[in-house]
């Protein structure tokens, strides 16, 4: 059972330093923009989600 995980941890770790690693940081800055540029649309989708419920009087 150990070599399996052992087999498959480095066929990962293989997989990863020929893919990743030709890209710098670009995968984890790519990463970032696109968590930080959800976050701002949720945050905007969820205020027009107040202000709606608030006017309708659905939120306390």
């Amino acid at each position: 059972m150990q070599q399996i995980w052992f087999g498959i941890g480095h066929f990962l770790q293989n997989t990863f330093e020929w893919f990743l690693t030709p890209f710098g940081w670009m995968p984890p800055v790519l990463f970032a923009c696109v968590l930080g540029f959800g976050i701002v649309y949720w945050l905007r989708l969820q205020g027009r989600f107040n202000r709606k419920a608030k006017e309708e009087g659905g939120m306390l």
